[in-house]
């Protein structure tokens, strides 16, 4: 008998399947502990000791650890506002604002030896708290009983950090990270000192440290992590320390560490992070750059040290400076290929952050055209043939009229990279479009390529796809902070379809979406010829999705394997249509009547909103995502 019963919408591909128990325990101890955090005023420590009893004796490792990843958040597709770019209380997701005024007692109740990994932001705190936040951690490391935290492999605190108050505690940490976490491999803090990097150069099992800035930190720091004694020396694979203004030690200490470490896979001072400019009364104008300065003098000191010359002139291996270094990061410095094919011989990760423009320099350092001389050399085919990993940021994303890659320059750059599989250009194009689909050509095995502030080129509708130009391993594309090759190129998607089928990451969004039409519901409907497509990004348009929201649905039932979306919502301004991008009213009512459809279709997307177009969202919500 027909009782009338209609098909879903979605088909079971796209639905969400029956929670498991191990899923709907999670979400019951998940409210229990949220419910525990909100009626904090009403609870003793004694209370608070109870619950996390009750916790830890209830529950195996394994969940614990998830439990904790669930109230800690780090996937930035379910939750945009974790881009440290766009940083701030974030109001829109409940999450957020229990992590924001009641991270230290979640730490009490969470963190134990049975924990895995922690990665917490510390900028999404309440800056009252998160003095508070480093105390919860300590306190748990020295209560009684001590246990030893064997099971922990990552521990990540991003952000702030700058009182003495909070860089005691830090150290602190530190203290009892090498002592107890015997295992542990990959450690973040948001700053660092002399100290800190002493407990450092004794974990045993650590391969990666990283810290944002540093404080009280200098020579005997640095040398620290290179002494004989150290076991940082023999296991430290990747060291990244936010040195900007270096008075406490020159490069000489830089380069001692650099030729001492005998593991060190990649270094790096962040010089890209560094203040350009100052005001105009202090002595210097801007920080200094370290790290590529660091590796050149090292390689001098060491051919200084074995002055070893063949009869013919030439340098011999033997006084040549011979590293374990795979990644390098090139700051407003010409880059001579010859040092890296001598030095670094196993190098494949290169990032070039050509930042001339912005330093403000009165002297010149290098040639302006030290770029396209340095492509007709011969090491740098030899050097291009072996990278895996390449990042260029040119000057004309800081200054208009600037160096941006020219054709000619395209060409010798693109036609020795056979081995690449990322690739990411900022401010690229900027001398003539980019050619997109021949660079699938030269970059045969590429899997992820990100272009910014970088205008493409396709040609007009073909109706043949030319098999030589399908990016046959590519899984992310980004194209980001581009506004003229969205508006350009009409069948821009309809060519990533073509083209880029195996695609399980797509970004397009603009610098700006006011003024700009946004993709139609038919454009972006030719993305659904992904099959494989999981995550995707991109600006709508408002004017045709208004009193048309039915047929978003329609559309986003066409995608087999979506399962993230993040929406920018975009409108050109003009006296004929009635959409206004500004009217924060207009984007909530559609957000929101968007997730209550996908949630009653049972639809297994997880839909966000663009924090970077839609800031006051987050900030002020109408609507709340739980």
């Amino acid at each position: 008998m027909d009782y009338g019963i209609d098909a879903p919408l979605f088909p079971d591909i796209a639905r969400k399947s029956t929670p498991s128990l191990k899923e709907i325990g999670i979400r019951g101890v998940s409210s229990l502990i949220a419910q525990t955090c909100e009626n904090y005023e009403t609870l003793s420590y004694r209370d608070l000791k109870e619950v996390r009893k009750y916790i830890r004796q209830a529950l195996p490792f394994n969940i614990l650890s998830e439990l904790f990843d669930r109230f800690f958040p780090s996937d930035v597709w379910a939750f945009p506002c974790l881009d440290s770019k766009h940083g701030f209380y974030c109001r829109l997701h409940w999450e957020c604002q229990l992590v924001r005024d009641k991270m230290p007692m979640l730490v009490d109740i969470l963190f134990s030896e049975d924990i895995q990994h922690v990665n917490v932001c510390l900028w999404k705190v309440n800056l009252k708290m998160q003095r508070n936040v480093l105390a919860s951690f300590y306190n748990v490391f020295t209560k009684k009983p001590i246990r030893d935290f064997t099971l922990l492999s990552s521990f990540y605190l991003r952000g702030r950090g700058r009182d003495r108050e909070d860089l005691t505690m830090i150290e602190e940490i530190a203290c009892q990270l090498q002592e107890k976490a015997k295992n542990l491999e990959n450690l973040h803090f948001p700053v660092a000192s002399n100290i800190v990097l002493g407990h450092v150069s004794r974990m045993k099992s650590l391969r990666t440290f990283s810290c944002e800035r540093s404080v009280k930190l200098g020579k005997r720091g640095l040398i620290s992590l290179c002494a004989k004694d150290s076991v940082s020396r023999y296991k430290l694979e990747v060291c990244r320390l936010g040195l900007y203004r270096h008075k406490y030690f020159d490069k000489e200490d830089g380069a001692v560490f650099v030729r001492n470490m005998e593991n060190l896979r990649e270094f790096s001072f962040l010089d890209s992070n560094r203040r350009l400019s100052r005001i105009p009364w202090e002595s210097n104008r801007g920080d200094k750059v370290l790290s590529y300065s660091v590796f050149k003098l090292a390689i001098k000191l060491h051919e200084k040290e074995n002055p070893l010359i063949a009869s013919n002139g030439e340098r011999t291996e033997a006084c040549l400076l011979s590293t374990n270094i795979r990644g390098l990061c090139v700051v407003d410095r010409s880059l001579k290929p010859h040092y890296i094919l001598e030095s670094a011989p196993k190098l494949d990760h290169l990032t070039l952050d050509w930042q001339e423009e912005l330093s403000m320099n009165e002297e010149e350092r290098y040639e302006a055209d030290w770029f396209s001389k340095m492509l007709k050399k011969p090491a740098w085919p030899h050097l291009a043939s072996r990278l895996t990993k390449l990042d260029i940021t040119f000057p004309s994303a800081h200054s208009p009229n600037r160096y941006g890659l020219p054709l000619e320059d395209y060409v010798l750059l693109m036609s020795h990279l056979k081995s690449l599989i990322y690739l990411r250009l900022v401010g690229a194009g900027m001398m003539g479009p980019f050619p997109l689909l021949p660079t699938f050509r030269s970059c045969c095995l590429l899997q992820e390529l990100e272009l910014v502030k970088t205008p493409i080129f396709i040609p007009a509708e073909m109706g043949i796809v030319h098999e030589e130009l399908i990016a046959k391993y590519l899984k992310k594309f980004r194209l980001l902070d581009e506004l003229s090759s969205l508006t350009q190129h009409a069948y821009l998607t309809r060519t990533i379809a073509n083209y880029m089928p195996k695609l399980e990451e797509l970004e397009l969004q603009p610098q700006i979406v006011l003024g700009y039409s946004g993709q139609t519901l038919q454009q972006v409907k030719e993305l659904s010829r992904l099959q494989v497509l999981e995550r995707l990004s991109i600006p709508l348009s408002l004017q045709d999705c208004t009193s048309n929201m039915p047929a978003v649905l329609f559309v986003l039932k066409e995608f087999p394997s979506l399962r993230n979306l993040v929406l920018s919502w975009a409108c050109s301004a003009t006296q004929e249509n009635n959409c206004n991008i500004s009217n924060r009213h207009h984007v909530s009512f559609l957000m929101s009547w968007l997730y209550m459809a996908l949630g009653a279709e049972n639809a297994n997307i997880n839909l966000q909103l663009s924090i970077k177009h839609h800031r006051q969202e987050y900030a002020s919500p109408v609507y709340r995502l739980r």
